[in-house]
C-alpha cells in the first residue's frame, strides 16, 4: 500500500491555510499573471498555483488546464510541500512514485513536474507554484530560481489578501459598534459642520440624519453654553489631544438634553471626532441631590442609589442607608467607615479613585466615576459615583457631596448587548455561508443579496440590486406567484419550493422561507427570503419517478414474458407425458425395463413442470403486491401439517404461543409449507419428529422448524438457499432446488433473515424472522 507523505505539523499547517480564507475563492488576475509568467519562464504548457487541503489540492490559478482541484493522494504537490526547495520529476513514467499515478497514465498525461513550495511567514508550506509538461524535461538552475521567486510572490499576494480581509472585517465590526452604541458619536469638520452622526444622535435629539449632517453644530447648543463650549474647543488648537466638557443640546421637540463630551482632533484633516453621552437624567439626579438631599431611603433602595457627604475639615464621612446597603456594610463610626469602604474597592480601580479625589480638590469641579467593589465571596458590583465639591468663602473646597448607583445590572446588560451583537454578526456570517439570502422592499425590489444568491443565479450584485426578482430569476406559474404574494402581504410567513431561471438559461430549484418585516402600523415594509438549493434533490426526484415508471413497465413486460414462456414450455411437456401414458396403455405387455423407463420419463417431465412453476414463483416475489390480512399462525400451521405430513410415522409439536399477525398469507404459507415439506421429504428415521417453535424478539417474530432427519453439513448451510441447488442427487430424491431459495427470497423481501443450525446426521433447524 502506497503511504502518502504529510508534513510533521500537518494540523497546524491546515489551520494556517484556512486562516487565509482563499480556498474555493474566485480567480484573481494577479495570481493568473504569476502562473502565466511561470509557464513562460519554464517553457511548459501548464502552470498552477496549488493549495494542499486535507483531502484535495485546489487550484487558485491555472494555465493550460481546465480543472479546479484533484485529490490530494494523486497530487505531485504533496511531495513539494515536504521540503523547502524545488521538487522536480523529469520523467514521471520512469519514477517509481508516479509511474502508476492516474494523472500520469490518464489525462493530462503528466511527464514532467517541478514545484516550488508556498512558504508562509510561520514556516508552513501552504501549497506550491508548479509547472507541468506532457514531455520529459529538466529545468535549468535559473528557471528553478525564478520559480522559487515567483512562489514567494504568490505568498505575498496571499498575505496581502489576508490583511485586506482582516481590515474589512475590522472596519465592519467598528461600524457596527458605532451604529449600535448608545452614545452619540459624530465627526465635525473644520467648518464647524456635522459631517457624520450615528443612529444614537437621531434617537436622542429627534432629528433625522439629513437634518443634522451638513448643519453647524453651534445651532443646537444652548445659548448660555456657547462661550464655555468655544473655550473648551480652543484648547485643541493649543495642542491638547482630548477635551471633556458638558453642554445642553436642543432637541427637535424644543427640550434640551445635557450631553457629556469627549473630543479629539484628527491631526491630518483637522476634523473633530466626538463621543457624547446623554447625561440629562444623571444631571437631574445630581441637581436633586445638591438642591436638598431629598432622596428617601425607600426610593434609594428601589433605584439602588446611595448618597454620601464628606467633610474635608473634620474628615467625617456620612453615608445614607442606601449607600450602606449597596456596599453591604453595617453602620459604623466614621473613622472605621473610610477604611472599610476603601477595602472593598477593586485594587485596579483604587488608583483611579484617588486621582479623582486629588483633581477635585485642585479644580473644584464636579466629578463622575465608575468603579468596582469586590466582596469577600468574590462577588463584584459596578458602581457609578457622581459628586460635587462645595467651597467656603475663601474658595477652598471644604465638603464633597454625591450619590452612588449600583449599575451592575446595566453594565451586565451592556456587555450582553455587545456579546449578542457579535453573536448576531456571527449568525449572519454563518447564514451567508450556507444559505441563499435576499431582502426586498415593499415594492418587491431587491435591496440586498448575498454571495450565494449571485453564485446560484449567475448574476452580479449590481445586476440584481434595485430589480424585481420575479422579472429576473422568478420562473413559477402566475397563479402560484399570486398566492405567494397574497400570503406575505398579509403578514404571513411563506414556505415552499420554487423553480428559478439563472442568467445562463439554466434552471435551479430553491426551498424558500419568506418573512415579512412590519412597521409601526403592522404593514410589511420589507421581505427577507432565506432559501437552500434543492436542485440536485429535485433532479433526483424526477429521475426516481422516471425510473419507477420504467420499472413498472419492465415488470409488466416481464410478467407477460414469463407467462408466454411458461405456457410454451409446459405445452410440449404435457404432450410428452400424455404420449408416454398412451404408449404404456397400448402396450400392456411391454418389458418391465421399458415400463420403468417410461415411469422415469414421466417423473422427469413432472420435475421439469415443477421447475418451471418454481422459477415463476421465485421471479414474482417482491414484484407482485399482495393484500395483507389477519392470520392465526397456529391455525395456519395445523392446516399445513394436515395437508403435508403423513398420519403415520411422524410426531409433530407446535408451540401454543404462536401469535395472530397481519401479513401476506400466501407468502408466509409458502415459507412454512416448503420447510415442513422438506422435513417430511428428507426424513430417514422410523419415527420422524418435527417441532414448530415461536419466540418474540426485539422488533421481530422469530420462528423455527426443527426435525430429526439426516441434517445438513455446515459446508452446505449457505449453498442450499441458492437457486437449483440440492444436496442429494435428483435421481435419489426428487427436488427442483428452488424451494429454499423461494423461502429465503420471501423472508428477505419482508425484511427478515433465515439461517440453519445443523450438523451431519443430527437433524436440522431452520430459524427465520419477520418484522413485527
Amino acid at each position: 500500500m502506497k503511504i502518502h507523505p504529510k508534513p510533521e505539523k500537518e494540523l497546524e499547517r491546515l489551520k494556517a491555510l484556512k486562516e487565509y480564507a482563499v480556498l474555493d475563492s474566485l480567480p484573481e488576475k494577479e495570481y493568473n499573471s504569476i502562473t502565466q509568467l511561470a509557464s513562460y519562464i519554464c517553457g511548459t504548457p501548464i502552470a498552477l498555483v496549488s493549495l494542499i487541503d486535507s483531502q484535495r489540492q485546489w487550484f487558485k490559478s491555472t494555465i493550460g488546464i481546465d480543472v479546479t482541484e484533484t485529490s490530494r493522494e494523486d497530487s505531485f504537490c504533496q511531495y513539494t510541500i515536504m521540503g523547502d526547495g524545488v521538487f522536480e520529476v523529469s520523467n514521471a513514467l520512469e519514477n517509481e512514485i508516479f509511474a502508476d499515478n492516474p494523472l500520469v497514465t490518464g489525462a493530462p498525461k503528466i511527464r514532467f513536474y517541478a514545484g516550488a513550495p508556498l512558504h508562509d511567514a510561520n514556516g508552513f508550506n501552504l501549497g506550491s507554484l508548479c509547472v507541468i509538461d506532457t514531455k520529459p524535461k529538466i529545468l535549468t538552475e535559473e528557471q528553478k530560481n525564478a520559480l522559487q521567486l515567483l512562489a514567494g510572490q504568490v505568498v505575498l499576494l496571499l498575505d496581502a489578501r489576508k490583511k485586506n480581509l482582516d481590515l474589512n472585517k475590522s472596519q465592519r465590526e467598528f461600524q457596527n459598534f458605532i451604529d449600535l452604541s448608545k452614545d452619540l458619536v459624530c465627526i465635525a469638520n473644520v467648518d464647524g459642520l456635522f459631517y457624520k452622526v450615528n443612529p444614537a444622535f437621531t434617537s436622542v435629539l429627534g432629528y433625522s440624519k439629513e437634518e443634522l449632517e451638513g448643519s453647524p453644530f453651534v445651532n443646537f447648543i444652548h445659548p448660555d453654553d456657547l462661550a464655555s463650549t468655544y473655550h473648551e474647543v480652543e484648547k485643541l488648537s493649543r495642542g491638547e489631544l482630548t477635551i471633556s466638557f458638558e453642554n445642553r443640546y436642543l432637541c427637535k421637540n424644543g427640550k434640551y438634553v445635557v450631553l457629556s463630551w469627549n473630543t479629539s482632533p484628527d491631526p491630518l484633516t483637522g476634523n473633530l471626532y466626538c463621543i457624547a453621552r446623554n447625561m440629562t437624567k444623571e444631571k437631574e439626579a445630581e441637581q436633586s441631590l445638591i438642591d436638598g438631599n431629598r432622596l428617601l431611603d425607600e426610593s434609594q433602595s428601589i433605584a439602588k442609589i446611595g448618597s454620601w457627604k464628606f467633610d474635608l475639615v473634620t474628615n467625617d464621612l456620612i453615608w445614607s442607608e442606601g449607600h450602606y446597603r449597596i456596599f453591604e456594610l453595617d453602620k459604623m463610626p466614621t473613622d472605621q467607615l473610610y477604611k472599610a469602604y476603601r477595602s472593598r474597592i477593586h485594587k485596579d480601580d483604587l488608583a483611579k479613585l484617588n486621582k479623582v479625589s486629588i483633581d477635585v480638590n485642585k479644580t473644584g469641579k464636579d466629578f463622575k466615576i465608575k468603579y468596582r467593589i469586590v466582596f469577600p465571596d468574590q462577588r463584584v458590583k459596578h458602581i457609578l459615583e457622581i459628586g460635587q465639591p462645595f467651597k467656603n468663602e475663601n474658595g477652598e473646597v471644604t465638603e464633597l457631596k454625591g450619590i452612588i448607583q449600583d449599575i451592575t445590572a446595566i453594565t451586565m446588560a451592556e456587555q450582553k448587548i455587545i456579546q449578542k451583537s457579535k453573536e448576531i454578526q456571527d449568525i449572519r456570517s454563518a447564514l451567508d455561508e450556507s444559505a441563499i439570502v435576499s431582502i426586498s422592499n415593499q415594492m418587491g425590489l431587491l435591496t440586498y443579496v448575498n454571495d450565494n444568491f449571485c453564485t446560484i443565479s449567475k448574476y452580479a450584485k449590481d445586476e440584481l440590486i434595485g430589480k424585481d426578482q420575479r422579472s429576473i430569476t422568478g420562473h413559477f406559474p402566475e397563479e402560484s406567484a399570486k398566492i405567494t404574494l397574497r400570503t406575505i402581504v398579509k403578514d404571513t410567513i411563506w414556505k415552499g419550493e420554487m423553480r428559478n431561471l439563472a442568467k445562463d438559461g439554466s434552471y435551479y430549484w430553491e426551498k424558500a422561507t419568506i418573512v415579512p418585516f412590519l412597521d409601526e402600523k403592522n404593514n410589511p415594509y420589507q421581505y427577507i427570503s432565506i432559501s437552500t438549493d434543492i436542485t440536485d434533490q429535485k433532479n433526483a426526484e424526477e429521475n426516481l419517478n422516471y425510473a419507477l415508471l420504467n420499472l413498472e413497465k419492465k415488470n409488466k413486460e416481464l410478467d407477460q414474458f414469463a407467462y408466454v414462456v411458461s405456457h410454451d414450455l409446459k405445452a410440449p411437456l404435457r404432450a410428452i407425458n400424455n404420449l408416454s401414458e398412451w404408449i404404456v396403455e397400448d402396450m400392456p405387455d411391454m418389458p418391465k425395463e421399458a415400463s420403468a423407463n417410461f415411469d422415469l420419463l414421466r417423473g422427469r417431465v413432472l420435475r421439469m413442470e415443477n421447475l418451471i412453476n418454481g422459477v415463476l414463483e421465485y421471479s414474482r416475489i417482491g414484484r407482485v403486491e399482495i393484500e395483507k390480512e389477519t392470520i392465526d399462525l397456529e391455525l395456519m400451521l395445523r392446516q399445513i401439517i394436515d395437508s403435508i405430513v403423513p398420519d403415520e410415522g411422524f410426531e409433530i409439536t407446535v408451540d401454543d404461543n404462536f401469535p395472530i399477525i397481519v401479513t401476506e398469507r400466501i407468502l408466509l404459507q409458502q415459507v412454512f409449507s416448503n420447510l415442513i415439506s422438506n422435513a417430511v421429504k428428507h426424513n430417514n428415521k422410523s419415527l420422524g419428529k418435527i417441532e414448530c417453535h415461536y419466540q418474540s424478539v426485539s422488533g421481530f417474530h422469530q420462528f423455527s422448524i426443527k426435525d430429526n432427519g439426516p441434517g445438513i453439513a455446515e459446508a452446505y448451510h449457505k449453498k442450499v438457499f441458492e437457486v437449483f441447488q440440492t444436496i442429494e442427487a435428483r435421481d435419489v430424491k426428487e427436488s427442483t432446488g428452488i424451494g429454499l431459495s423461494i423461502v429465503k427470497k420471501i423472508i428477505e423481501e419482508k425484511g427478515g433473515t433465515i439461517h440453519i443450525e445443523s450438523e451431519q446426521n443430527k437433524g436440522c433447524n431452520f430459524i427465520f424472522t419477520v418484522p413485527k
